[in-house]
C-alpha cells in the first residue's frame, strides 16, 4: 500500500490551503459566509466582508448583512436562506449590492444546506462572487468558485477483521458500517477475501493485496488507501489502518483494523491542486494586467499582459520597486504620480490612481490605464504584499474624449456648438454680474449663403462653412469663443472686451468675409455677413437676454442691406421693433398654455367638378384667438414662432387636432386633411416621436387621410431631415405634399430625393396664369413632371372661373382658393354637416 500523511498533517495542509484560498478569494473577488438557522448566528470570511464593504472581523446581524442587497434583494435572499434551512433547497442568483466605499457592485450568491453529521445543527453555507468585472474574468472566477464547494465528511468508521487461519486467503468479518462504506445494505458479518477483492477497483487490487500479504508476513502495521466500486457504479476512496495479532508462539492469527471514507478529502485535495493550477492559468490568461509585490513593495510576479504593458519581463522585474516597473503619470504632465502600491501598503486599504492616469512603459510609450491595488493579507491580517490590477483603456479613453468633444462641438466646422456656447455664455455673464467685468457678444449670420447651396450643392456649402469658421477663429483672440449655432448662424463671446473694441473686431470680420469668394467651376460666389454686437454685462437679467439683443441687432443689419455691423443702443427704434417679436414669443407661449389656437378649414376640390364625391377634403389653417376675441392669422405670428423655436410645439398641437378629427365618427366623412409643418419641425426629434405615436394610434387606414405639407423652402435648408421624416411618416400611412412648389430654384432636383405624394403649385404661378405665358409654361411643366412621377397636383389661390378652366385644361388634379371655398372654422363646418336637412 502507498504511504499517506497522518491526519494532523492533512489538517495542517488543508489549513494552509484554506489560507491560500482566502488570499485567492480576495484576488478573484470571492467570499463565503455561513448562517445557522436556529441561532441566527453568522460566520463571515474576511473576503466576504471585503465584498460586502464590511470591516473584517465585525460580524453583522443577518438583517444588517441582507440590507446590503437592498429591499428586493434582501427579501429574495432571506427567503432563499430559510427555504434552504427548512427544505434543503439551494440557490444560485445574482443581486445588486451596496458595498459601502467600494460603491455599487453585482454579486453572484450561491448557497445551500450544509448537511453535517447527524445531530449537528442545520447550517446554510453561502459563497459570493463579485461579477461586476468583464464577463471573461467572471467566467473564470465562477469556475473557481465551483471548485470551492467542499463536500462535507459523512458516514462512520467501519471495523473489520481478517482471519488468517481459516483459509489460504483468509476470511473477513465486517460490521454494518463496512457494508455501508461499500455502498451496500448490511447483510451479515462475514465476507470472503475474494468477494472483498471484487469490490476493490481493478487498478488498486494488486497494491491492496500486497499490503495485506506484507502485514501477514511480518509487517506489524497495515496502513493504506484504495478505491472501491459501489453497486451503483460510483467509485469511493477508503482508507484502512490495522494491526497484526499473533498467538503466544508468534503465529499470525488475524489482522484487525478500521476503514473510513476519505473520498471527500481526496476530492478536496485534488480540487485544491486543480484550483491552484487553474488560478495560475487564469492569472496568466486574463485580459487584465496583474502585478504582485512583497510587503516592501518589491515586485514578485507579473502576468503576460503586465509584462507587455510595462515592457518588463517577469525575471527582470522580480525584486525591483513597483514604482520603477509601474510608472504612473498624469495624462497632461511628466511628473510621476505617487506609487499606488506604497500607498496601499502604508494604509492597508485598497487604493486607486486618479482618473486620467497614463502608464509610461519601459520603451517610453504611454498608455491610458485604469488600476486598483489591494493588500494581500496572511493569517491574522498581516499584510504580506499587494496586488496591482490594471488594464489598457487607451482606446476607450480616446473614444470617450471624442464623444465628449462631439457633444460640445459642431462636427462640420469644429467650432463649439449651441449647447456648449450656452454654457460658456452663462459663465461669462455670471462673472460679469459678480465682478463688473465687461464682455461683448457677436451674433453673425451669413449673407447669400443659400445661393451657394442652391447652385453649387451642399458639399460646397459645407466647405464654405468650414472656411468661414477658420476666418472667424483667426479674427478673434485665442481666449474668445466662436460657435456655430446652426445652419449659417454663428456667435462669439469676446471676453474682457468693451463695446467699442467689439465693434472694431466685428467690422474686421465683416470686411474679411466681404472679401471671401467661393469659386465653383467658372463662377465666383460672394457671401458676406450681417453682424450684431451687444454688451455682455450686468445690465441684462440673464445671459439669454443679451444673446437676444445681439441676435436682434444681427437681424437689423440684414434687413438694412446686409454685409454690415449693427451695434446695440438703448434708444434704437428699429431694435425696439425687434423686441416686439420677442413679446410675440411670450404671447404664443401663453396662447398655447391657454388653448387659444383655433383651426379653420379651406376645402380642396377636384378640378373637374363632376368628380366631386361629396367627401370632405381640405387644408387646416391656424388662427390665434386674442383675449379680446379678435382672430390673428398665422402670417402675423409664425415668423416669431419660427425665430424663437416655438413652431414645433404649435405644429404638435395642430397634428393632435387633425388626428382627433380623423378619429371622430359621424358626418361628414373626412377623406383628406392637410396640415402645414414648419421647417423647424423637420429637425425636431420630439415632434417626430409624437407624430409616430399618433399615426400608430390612428392606424394605417385612417392615416392615409392625413396629408403633411412641407414647404419647398424648408426642404431646401433641411434636406436630410426632411427625407428621413418623410420616409418615417409615409411608412405609417400618411401622405406628403411639397407645398409652394416652384418657389425654389432647384424644385425638380428635390423630387428625386424626396418621396412625396402631392405637389402644391405655388400661388404666384396661379394668380397671373391668364396674363403671363411663362406661368402657363411653368404650370404645364409641373403637371407633366407630376404625371410622370405619379403625383397628385393641387393649385392654390384659385380666385376666378377663367383660371379654374385653364387649370382643368392644363390637367391639374385638384384646386383650392376663394372661388371655391373661403376658410371657415372647422367646428362650425362639422356642426352644420350634422344638422338634419329640411325640405
Amino acid at each position: 500500500m502507498s504511504d499517506s500523511q497522518p491526519p494532523a498533517a492533512v489538517e495542517q495542509a488543508l489549513a494552509q490551503n484554506a489560507r491560500f484560498l482566502e488570499r485567492c478569494s480576495r484576488l478573484a473577488g470571492v467570499g463565503a459566509w455561513e448562517w445557522q438557522a436556529d441561532t441566527e448566528a453568522l460566520v463571515l470570511s474576511d473576503s466576504a466582508c471585503d465584498l460586502l464593504g464590511l470591516h473584517a472581523g465585525r460580524v453583522p446581524t443577518l438583517g444588517g448583512l441582507l440590507a446590503r442587497f437592498g429591499p428586493d434583494g434582501a427579501a429574495m435572499l432571506d427567503a432563499a436562506l430559510r427555504r434552504a434551512a427548512a427544505e434543503g433547497l439551494g440557490w444560485d442568483i445574482e443581486l445588486p449590492c451596496d458595498a459601502g466605499e467600494r460603491g455599487p457592485r453585482v454579486l453572484r450568491v450561491v448557497g445551500g444546506l450544509d448537511s453535517g453529521p447527524a445531530g449537528e445543527r442545520a447550517r446554510v453555507g453561502v459563497v459570493m462572487q463579485d461579477v461586476t468585472e468583464p464577463a471573461g474574468v467572471r467566467a473564470e472566477l465562477e469556475r473557481t468558485l465551483e471548485r470551492l464547494d467542499l463536500a462535507t465528511h459523512g458516514g462512520g468508521i467501519g471495523v473489520w477483521e481478517l482471519d488468517l487461519q481459516r483459509s489460504r486467503h483468509g476470511e473477513l468479518t465486517w460490521d454494518d458500517a463496512m457494508w455501508r462504506l461499500h455502498g451496500e445494505a448490511p447483510h451479515g458479518q462475514r465476507i470472503t477475501a475474494v468477494a472483498w477483492q471484487r469490490r476493490v477497483h481493478p487498478q488498486d487490487r494488486r497494491t491492496a493485496l500486497q499490503s495485506l500479504r506484507d502485514a501477514r508476513d511480518g509487517n506489524p502495521q497495515f496502513d493504506g488507501e484504495w478505491r472501491v466500486l459501489w453497486p451503483d457504479g460510483s467509485t469511493h476512496v477508503l482508507r484502512g489502518s490495522g494491526r497484526l495479532l499473533r498467538d503466544a508462539s508468534g503465529q499470525a492469527l488475524r489482522l484487525s483494523g478500521v476503514c473510513w471514507d476519505v473520498s471527500e478529502e481526496r476530492e478536496l485535495q485534488q480540487q485544491l491542486e486543480e484550483q491552484h493550477e487553474l488560478l495560475e492559468v487564469t492569472l496568466q490568461s486574463i485580459a487584465d494586467a496583474v502585478l504582485t509585490t512583497d510587503a516592501h513593495g518589491r515586485v514578485t510576479w507579473l502576468n503576460p499582459v503586465a509584462q507587455r504593458l510595462t515592457g518588463w519581463t517577469a525575471e527582470e522585474a522580480r525584486g525591483q520597486p513597483a514604482s520603477r516597473v509601474f510608472q504612473a503619470r498624469r495624462e497632461d504632465g511628466v511628473e510621476p504620480l505617487p506609487d499606488p502600491v506604497q500607498q496601499c501598503l502604508a494604509s492597508g486599504l485598497p487604493t486607486q490612481l486618479p482618473p486620467g492616469t497614463v502608464l509610461q512603459g519601459r520603451d517610453g510609450e504611454q498608455r491610458a490605464v485604469d488600476d486598483s491595488v489591494a493588500p494581500i493579507r496572511g493569517k491574522g491580517g498581516r499584510v504580506l504584499g499587494a496586488v496591482l490590477v490594471f488594464r489598457d483603456v487607451t482606446q476607450q479613453r480616446r473614444q470617450f474624449d471624442e464623444i465628449r468633444w462631439r457633444a460640445s462641438h459642431d462636427g462640420l466646422t469644429g467650432l463649439v456648438n449651441r449647447a456648449e456656447f450656452g454654457q460658456r455664455l452663462a459663465r461669462a455673464f455670471e462673472r460679469a454680474s459678480r465682478d463688473g467685468s465687461q464682455h461683448a457678444l457677436l451674433a453673425l449670420d451669413l449673407d447669400r449663403f443659400k445661393l451657394i447651396n442652391d447652385h453649387c450643392g451642399h458639399a460646397d456649402g459645407d466647405e464654405v462653412l468650414r472656411q468661414v469658421a477658420q476666418c472667424l477663429e483667426a479674427g478673434v483672440r485665442s481666449r474668445d469663443t466662436v460657435a456655430r449655432l446652426g445652419g449659417d448662424e454663428f456667435a462669439a463671446i469676446l471676453e474682457n472686451c468693451s463695446l467699442e473694441e467689439a465693434l472694431h473686431v466685428a467690422q474686421k470680420l465683416c470686411d474679411t468675409l466681404d472679401q471671401f469668394r467661393h469659386v465653383h467651376g467658372e463662377q465666383s460666389f460672394r457671401i458676406g455677413a450681417s453682424i450684431g454686437v451687444a454688451p455682455l454685462d450686468g445690465r441684462w437679467p440673464n445671459a439669454e437676454a443679451a444673446l437676444r439683443e445681439a441676435d436682434a441687432c444681427c437681424m437689423i443689419a440684414k434687413e438694412q442691406g446686409r454685409n454690415r455691423v449693427q451695434v446695440w443702443s438703448p434708444n434704437d427704434a428699429t431694435l425696439r421693433a425687434h423686441q416686439s417679436e420677442h413679446r410675440w414669443a411670450t404671447r404664443l407661449q401663453q396662447a398655447l398654455d391657454e388653448e387659444r389656437f383655433e383651426l379653420d378649414l379651406q376645402r380642396v376640390l377636384p378640378a373637374q367638378g363632376d368628380e366631386d364625391d361629396g367627401l370632405l377634403r381640405g387644408e387646416l389653417l391656424l388662427r390665434l384667438r386674442e383675449r379680446d376675441g379678435s382672430r390673428v392669422p398665422p402670417t402675423a405670428f409664425m415668423p416669431a414662432a419660427e425665430r424663437f423655436h416655438i413652431a414645433p410645439r404649435i405644429d404638435r398641437w395642430v397634428l393632435r387636432q387633425a388626428v382627433a378629427l380623423l378619429q371622430r365618427e359621424g358626418p361628414p366623412q373626412i377623406a383628406s386633411l392637410s396640415v402645414n409643418l414648419s421647417g423647424l419641425t423637420l429637425q425636431d426629434t420630439v415632434f417626430h416621436q409624437e407624430a409616430r405615436a399618433l399615426l400608430l394610434e390612428l392606424g394605417p387606414e385612417r392615416a392615409r387621410a392625413l396629408c403633411l405639407e412641407i414647404t419647398e423652402t424648408a426642404v431646401i435648408t433641411r434636406l436630410t431631415d426632411a427625407a428621413r421624416f418623410i420616409t418615417q411618416m409615409r411608412a405609417l400611412g400618411a401622405r406628403i405634399a411639397l407645398d409652394d412648389f416652384g418657389a425654389g430654384a432647384s424644385s425638380y432636383s428635390y423630387l428625386k430625393a424626396l418621396p412625396v405624394d402631392v405637389l402644391k403649385i405655388d400661388g404666384q404661378f396661379i394668380r397671373s396664369l391668364m396674363s403671363d405665358p411663362l406661368d402657363q409654361v411653368a404650370v404645364r411643366s409641373f403637371v407633366d413632371v407630376a404625371r410622370t412621377l405619379g403625383l397628385t397636383t393641387v393649385a392654390e389661390c384659385v380666385e376666378t372661373p377663367e383660371v379654374l378652366l385653364e387649370l382643368v385644361r392644363l390637367g391639374v388634379g385638384e384646386v383650392q382658393g376663394f372661388l371655391l371655398h373661403r376658410p371657415e372654422p372647422i367646428a362650425g363646418l362639422l356642426a352644420a354637416a350634422q344638422e338634419p336637412v329640411t325640405v
